[in-house]
């Protein structure tokens, strides 16, 4: 066998373990070019790849007859993280469902969850979130796990992969062995302490029907010289791993997460692997991420790597690779159409959270004070649909409503509502002044309550739900937002 043969080959069984994005919600014909050439294992698509549910639908059927087997995989696990909600809707947020435990409920949701991504063409959720909340300012997982305790997470994650899995979906559970109790955030740099996690939820999901584990790059032991390994580098931390969670087989499907988080630049350059660009932190762009990179991980036992983008770099197009037949006449714009109104189990969750956290919050004669956090942030702004439909329902709700924030000197009144997809920064409330009394609303990181509760005093009710969304906010009165 000739060196390039074994080349070719060596590069077939790589692209064979990859799960790539795509740019846009038409591929280009140099990704058409490279999926034929490459056959990967599966596409993951996000929000930037889905414009309506008949859009989907044909991106999905037509990507997996380009590639037979195929896998077509979303993050749709609810609340802030739903990649697909222009084609399936935005299902409840999982620590919303955790706050009511009602497991039938949660299955309830991802049944219809489940049953809207298959319909469109998805082969495999990955979800449900299996972390536990065990440090509270937590800013990546938050609202995404049902709990902060072991046994109400492994109820709900049970729940949610039953629901998927009567829908005909593959289910990944995550992420391994739980990022619940970090003070970081994976996706841009590495945690600073050892990652134990908690294996309750996680084996309750594939004790349920999941067949795959999505492993996130967390540090699990340190080597001779004290740096930290992570657990999708550590090939005996993996294979410990597949033995702690077989139930009679050969064990769960490992599934490395995002493998451009800016977590594994560190590991990366002390296992040998040269720097992929200049920077010190932060996400990897794909195109230039080396062979080697991927190499690793492979070989370490992750058997999927999932990559938000082609490797242009380690695995090239080869050359006069013909462009997909499929290319040809699949140009045509897809005018956006939207999914139908939220199925009966959404509403009924996000009805019953609201009037037991915030009932009688609403007030026809007041002005309400929204400190919106959420504008930037990568998971949307409370009006990420557009047509300030946020905006629009809260003034259906008050007489006025003040962005806390401008160029006005008066106290917060009796009626505050605070978004935000992340823990409280100190400084934000520092030096404000509220009324003596009132009632607040916090929508988003399962801390703000606690935070607002502290500041507020003992002269304020403050209530919670877990997602910024419009959908989430006084969901039982006023139009629906398919109709603002």
């Amino acid at each position: 066998m000739s060196a390039r043969t074994e080349g070719a080959e060596l590069s077939a069984g790589l692209a064979a373990c990859l799960v790539v994005g795509l740019e846009g919600t038409e591929p280009t014909a140099r990704e058409w070019a490279w999926l034929a050439a490459w056959r990967p294992a599966g596409v993951i698509l996000f929000g930037r790849n889905v414009t309506g549910p008949a859009q989907a639908t044909s991106l999905c059927a037509r990507l997996r007859a380009a590639v037979p087997g195929l896998e077509v995989m979303v993050d749709h696990e609810g609340g802030p993280v739903a990649q697909m909600v222009a084609a399936a809707g935005r299902p409840p947020a999982a620590w919303a469902l955790g706050a009511l435990d009602d497991a039938e409920l949660t299955r309830s949701v991802c049944l219809e969850s489940g049953r809207r991504l298959a319909a469109l063409g998805v082969t495999r959720v990955l979800g449900p979130v299996a972390d536990v909340l065990e440090h509270p300012r937590n800013p990546v997982i938050g609202a995404r796990a049902f709990g902060s305790q072991p046994a109400l997470c492994a109820r709900h994650v049970g729940a949610a992969v039953r629901g998927y899995r009567d829908a005909g979906l593959r289910v990944c559970v995550k992420h391994w062995p739980g990022h619940g109790g970090t003070s970081t955030d994976s996706h841009l740099s590495l945690e600073q302490q050892l990652v134990t996690g908690c294996a309750e939820p996680f084996a309750a999901g594939l004790g349920a029907g999941a067949d795959s584990v999505m492993v996130g790059h967390l540090p699990v032991a340190l080597g001779p010289g004290g740096e930290p390994l992570l657990a999708t580098l550590d090939a005996a931390y993996l294979a410990a791993t597949r033995a702690q969670l077989c139930a009679g087989g050969d064990g769960p499907l490992l599934v490395a997460d995002d493998v451009t988080m800016g977590a594994l630049r560190t590991p990366m350059l002390a296992a040998g692997v040269p720097a992929p660009d200049a920077l010190a932190s932060g996400l990897v762009d794909p195109a230039v991420l080396p062979a080697a990179w991927l190499r690793l991980l492979r070989d370490a036992g992750c058997g999927l790597l999932l990559i938000r983008g082609i490797p242009w770099r380690a695995l090239p197009l080869p050359e006069g690779a013909p462009a997909s037949p499929l290319v040809q006449g699949c140009g045509t714009a897809v005018e956006p159409d939207r999914p139908a109104a939220d199925p009966a189990a959404w509403r009924a969750a996000r009805a019953r959270l609201w009037q037991a956290a915030a009932g009688g919050w609403a007030d026809a004669a007041a002005t309400v004070n929204w400190l919106d956090l959420t504008a930037g942030d990568r998971w949307g702004a409370a009006d990420q649909r557009g047509d300030a439909l946020f905006a629009a329902r809260l003034g259906s709700l008050f007489a006025a409503v003040r962005r806390v924030g401008e160029p006005d000197g008066d106290a917060i009144g009796a009626r505050l509502l605070v978004t935000s997809h992340r823990p409280l920064p100190e400084a934000v409330l520092r030096g404000r002044a509220a009324a003596a009394q009132g009632v607040a609303v916090a929508m988003g990181h399962p801390s703000l309550v606690g935070d607002l509760s502290e500041w507020l005093g003992e002269g304020w009710r403050v209530g919670q739900v877990y997602d910024c969304d419009v959908s989430d906010l006084a969901p039982e009165s006023g139009p629906t937002p398919q109709n603002l």
